[in-house]
């Protein structure tokens, strides 16, 4: 026997009360919305600030949340759905909302409304820490370029765990996937086909981040196309799929 919502609203709003009750009540949201954070406060107070412009000293510390800090809102995105496997929730969830395609895309909404909002934050710990610390003020179009371009990065990885979650149904496998692609995969495809970076989907996108003002946008697509690939696959596989 099934169970189901009704809302005069239709299944979007059901789903998207549904995904954020879920990712708000686990702990680990939390903590690894607040590892981004504390890591950019850490690297703002220990960052060598001599001889160095505004501009030069913020997309360094944008640089962190590239290298390091994408992994937690990966993790945070892979845990949307591993957790409701883990835990065999995503039985009463499919039950209850009824339509896996709405599932997927509410889970997309609420990771991708997160993992921007912490991106965010943290690159303003950033820009803090340039005028408090550094006594300079960075560039501002390049600072915004900069910044946006990171925030969607982190955004973006953290929509490709979520999609690879619900492929794989796996929380290990998932991150891991995400994790190794742009450290591992890429560079080393990149290297034995010979591709040039701007193809390949993660060091597209930080070039752009990299190259703020400088850069042209387009550099962002090839990550978009995979992050929209992925999630399509995730809602096809759960229609098509016993839970």
């Amino acid at each position: 026997m099934s169970v189901s919502v009704s809302s005069p609203s239709g299944p979007a709003i059901p789903a998207l009360h549904h995904a954020w009750t879920g990712l708000r009540t686990l702990r680990s949201t939390w903590v690894l919305s607040g590892l981004v954070v504390l890591a950019q406060l850490g690297f703002a107070l220990v960052d060598q600030r001599a001889d160095t412009t505004g501009t030069e000293q913020f997309t360094k510390g944008l640089s962190l949340m590239i290298v390091l800090t994408a992994a937690p809102i990966a993790a945070l995105g892979v845990n949307a759905f591993g957790a409701e496997y883990r835990h065999r929730t995503i039985i009463t969830t499919v039950l209850t909302l009824q339509s896996r395609a709405w599932i997927v895309a509410a889970k997309a909404v609420v990771v991708a409304a997160l993992g921007a909002v912490t991106a965010a934050v943290a690159a303003a710990v950033d820009y803090v820490g340039v005028l408090a610390i550094g006594h300079t003020v960075p560039d501002p179009g390049r600072a915004l370029a900069a910044a946006g371009a990171t925030v969607s990065y982190v955004t973006l990885t953290g929509l490709v765990g979520l999609a690879l979650a619900g492929l794989t149904r796996s929380a290990v496998a998932a991150l891991s996937i995400t994790v190794l692609w742009p450290a591992v995969l890429e560079p080393l495809l990149t290297t034995a086909l010979r591709l040039d970076s701007r193809m390949v989907p993660f060091a597209a996108a930080r070039q752009l981040a990299e190259a703020g003002a400088a850069a042209h946008g387009y550099e962002a697509l090839p990550l978009l196309a995979l992050t929209a690939l992925l999630l399509a696959g995730s809602a096809l596989a759960l229609s098509r799929r016993d839970v």
